[in-house]
């Protein structure tokens, strides 16, 4: 079951990372803005929900490892390395999940029409945040692993 679990759990981080790869560099390079628009008018919100649905995934996922592995339990067993590890890692899953809120709330409400200021902002921003998040949560998923 675990290695099913952590089967899963590597599969939604890979497609949630490609996705938002894919999605920023869609907004790096694609240079005419009346095709920006019409790209992310239909993709937007399909990838809003299906991210949605890999982050849940992934939130359970990574409890129920935290749970198997004893974190819940007895965290004076590990050593200092990895529990510090894992709580940065939780801080910023909480943080990448709550730019994730802000930037589907932000991007569904003005999908179709121009942002105001402030929506550009949240929204470019929470995307840039989560875009470099992912790779700090990646990178501490890999040093986590290596004490597991």
């Amino acid at each position: 079951m675990y290695e099913f679990v952590i089967f899963t759990h590597i599969t939604a981080a890979a497609t949630w990372i490609g996705g938002s790869m894919l999605l920023f560099v869609l907004g790096l390079t694609l240079r005419d803005k009346e095709a920006q628009k019409i790209v992310y008018f239909y993709i937007g919100p399909l990838y809003g929900y299906f991210e949605t649905v890999v982050l849940i995934i992934l939130l359970l996922t990574g409890g129920y490892m935290y749970v198997v592995n004893g974190f819940h339990d007895n965290p004076e067993k590990f050593t200092y390395e990895l529990g510090y590890y894992m709580h940065i890692k939780i801080a910023l899953v909480a943080l990448i999940t709550i730019a994730t809120v802000v930037h589907m709330f932000v991007s569904l409400k003005s999908n179709g029409r121009d942002k105001t200021l402030k929506e550009k902002i949240l929204a470019r921003g929470s995307s840039l945040l989560i875009f470099f998040l992912n790779f700090v949560i990646l990178w501490l998923a890999i040093q986590i692993r290596d004490y597991l």
